[in-house]
């Protein structure tokens, strides 16, 4: 199993993520947007400090574009600007480049799919989610999630690190 979470970092909701799974000895994927990371306000300052924590607890940190635009609506300018500006963001607070991205929506067509390749990135999707930005009862999501790793014998996890609905689904998950 492999647990990734999306669309952070989120000071009021990634430490608690980070806490349940230094509890249980785990480590994840953390699939970041980059304009969370930019600025001098406080809220930025302290989405880096949530990163750079991220990091140093041995977590691998992805690249979910700069501000998680459908990859495939946009321009083949703006596609490279996302990737590019979303890496740019993190390696200024974690000190190097991601290897890995993950498209929003897991959506990505040729154009991308080369853009990515051309960087040397690996693409990272998912197999078993919650859907746990489209609803909030924990107790129904956790049991499809057992049932989808049960069903497929384990597998990727999506999961989102900014939803206290995720936090909850985790901890009983771990």
């Amino acid at each position: 199993v492999t647990l990734t979470f999306d669309d952070g970092p989120f000071p009021e909701t990634t430490p608690k993520v980070l806490e349940l799974l230094a509890k249980h000895g785990v480590h994840a994927t953390f699939f970041v947007i980059g304009r969370y990371l930019d600025g001098e306000g406080e809220r930025a300052v302290a989405s880096r400090e949530v990163l750079k924590k991220t990091a140093a607890a041995g977590h691998l940190i992805g690249n979910h574009t700069h501000d998680h635009s459908l990859l495939t609506n946009i321009t083949h300018t703006q596609v490279l600007d996302q990737i590019d500006r979303g890496a740019s963001s993190i390696e200024r607070v974690i000190g190097k480049r991601p290897l890995l991205i993950r498209p929003p929506y897991g959506q990505l067509d040729d154009f991308g799919q080369a853009a990515i390749r051309d960087r040397g990135l690996d693409i990272l999707l998912w197999n078993i989610e919650a859907k746990d930005m489209e609803r909030d009862d924990t107790y129904t999501m956790y049991t499809e999630l057992v049932h989808q790793l049960a069903v497929k014998d384990g597998g990727v996890i999506l999961l989102h690190d900014i939803r206290w609905s995720s936090i909850h689904i985790l901890e009983r998950l771990l």
